[in-house]
């Protein structure tokens, strides 16, 4: 016979065996999640001693374990093909992000960056610099005075903006980048990231690191293998590799630029300079504008962006974009401390010190030190008998 809820509701309650009664205000404020949000925050803390690495690898290298999981042919070409075969592979998939960074945003072929893009500029021609410097520092005068001015509206529009949200105004959110634009951007990453990933990847080697319904288990750093030996060497299959991750995360970086995802376009130009070429000139300029890119970037970042680009004048003295971006923040730099040289000037200096003490005020200060003197010993607060200090 079947039994249902009502058959059982005259019962008498069961004192037997059951759930343990906790006293939940030992746990936290009173109920079951106190503990279990506990257990979930040890829980976290765990994984995170065991994925240290893994959260140390930005986003855009951290997706080349996934494109080997998700994508077959990249999975083959990096365990059975050869390095040529590899390079032809990331040649094709980085055009093929050129051609989608095109499409979203109409730029030309001349901005993106090339296997050459971290060699140094030509020295640009004498007779072309004498004709165009006067028209230069024209232009950079009136640039960085619009800056300026610029910079200080920002300013004045943030300070609106916090006093409207404090009023309890509704502020309608500015519109989004175009849907069909951004989506091509974040296409154009991918296959980029796809491009780098045959040749620099991290992977993982648990056999059952996927759960049966596709999703992901906990990646922890000892079962993670980081394979860059394609980078290797120097022999000219190793250039051809270097060459090209270099020209994909730059361009990775620039396609940030547009999203104006700059903290991302900066983790890219790291992974140039940390990983693949130390001394590309495009990537530490890239990095200077990211530094700079927020409205939000403070002094430290300035500082940053200039030591990034003094760098990169070294390595191209003749590169228009590195002195032009150096000149205009070390200019910025100078209107800064001499605006803060202005405001604070003499504030230490002004009004009158404040004892505290009546007696003192309206006397002028003693000019000798005598102990047999009232406003000394007013100062010291010492207080000598009737006699003064001669009968002590």
């Amino acid at each position: 016979m079947a039994l249902g809820f009502a058959d059982f509701a005259d019962e008498p309650e069961d004192e037997g065996a059951g759930l343990i009664s906790l006293e939940m205000g030992a746990f936290g404020s009173g109920s079951m999640n106190d503990p279990l949000r506990h257990a979930v925050g040890m829980r976290t803390a765990q994984d995170s001693c065991k994925m240290k690495m893994w959260n140390g690898f930005p986003m855009l290298f951290q997706n080349t374990i996934f494109h080997g999981e998700q994508d077959a042919e990249i999975r083959s070409l990096r365990h059975d093909g050869t390095l040529r075969e590899r390079l032809e592979k990331g040649r094709r998939l980085k055009e093929s992000g050129n051609e989608a960074l095109k499409a979203a945003s109409g730029l030309v072929g001349s901005t993106l960056a090339t296997p050459s893009s971290c060699s140094v500029s030509a020295r640009a021609k004498p007779s072309e610099a004498q004709a165009l410097s006067s028209r230069v520092q024209e232009l950079e005068g009136i640039i960085l005075q619009k800056e300026q001015e610029l910079k200080e509206l920002r300013k004045d529009f943030l300070v609106a903006k916090t006093q409207l949200a404090e009023s309890q105004v509704v502020v309608e959110p500015p519109p989004e980048k175009d849907h069909v634009e951004k989506d091509g951007l974040e296409k154009a990453i991918t296959s980029y990231e796809k491009a780098a990933g045959l040749l620099r990847y991290v992977e993982c080697t648990r056999p059952d690191w996927k759960n049966d319904d596709g999703s992901y288990k906990g990646i922890e750093d000892q079962h993670l293998r980081v394979d860059a030996s394609a980078l290797e060497g120097d022999g000219p299959e190793a250039a051809e590799a270097k060459e090209l991750v270099t020209s994909c995360y730059l361009n990775i970086a620039l396609v940030c630029q547009k999203l104006e995802d700059f903290p991302r376009m900066c983790a890219a130009c790291d992974e140039v300079l940390s990983h693949v070429n130390t001394k590309c000139v495009k990537a530490l300029y890239r990095r200077a504008q990211a530094r700079v890119g927020l409205t939000s970037a403070l002094d430290e970042d300035r500082d940053a962006a200039i030591q990034d680009l003094h760098q990169a004048a070294q390595l191209a003295p003749h590169d228009k974009d590195v002195r032009g971006l150096l000149v205009k923040l070390k200019t910025e730099k100078k209107r800064q401390e001499a605006s803060d040289r202005s405001t604070f000037a003499g504030m230490f200096d002004r009004g009158e010190v404040v004892t505290n003490d009546p007696r003192m005020e309206g006397e002028a200060k003693p000019t000798k030190w005598d102990l047999n003197d009232p406003r000394v010993q007013a100062m010291l607060d010492v207080h000598p008998g009737p006699g003064g200090l001669a009968a002590c």
